[in-house]
């Protein structure tokens, strides 16, 4: 009986170590992603090397951010549309984009294109 009880306490602290040593990789895998991705955010690469390629885009009148983002992906001006849509939030332009047709480059870091579309920079088409 001794040896039952002292062979099912052995089995419940193994697996209570198991269970901790995952939740801790678990913890620690998901912090690495967030900090892959938060360094995204604020570390900003260009979708190609100078020169790029021009792409015109046109943005509605009243179209959301992230319309604009998921347009600015499907013309292959950024690589991914919720990260572009993030950094627009956190940037000083969340609120300055306006509507109009543009040529941006896929050279230019996302915050070149957000200048280009508030107005900011001279590079806008009519």
């Amino acid at each position: 009986m001794n040896t039952k009880r002292a062979a099912l306490t052995v089995l419940s602290i193994a697996l209570k170590i198991v269970i901790i040593a995952v939740v801790i990789l678990g913890i620690i895998r998901l912090g690495g992603m967030a900090f892959d991705y938060g360094h995204s955010v604020f570390q900003e690469e260009a979708v190609d090397e100078e020169p790029g390629r021009s792409i015109t885009i046109t943005i509605e009148d009243g179209s959301a951010i992230s319309d604009i983002a998921k347009l600015m992906e499907d013309k292959g001006l950024v690589n991914d549309w919720k990260l572009f849509y993030i950094q627009v939030k956190v940037s000083k332009y969340a609120k300055k984009l306006e509507a109009g047709t543009y040529t941006l480059t896929t050279a230019m870091k996302p915050r070149e294109m957000m200048a280009v579309m508030s107005g900011e920079d001279s590079a806008e088409e009519s």
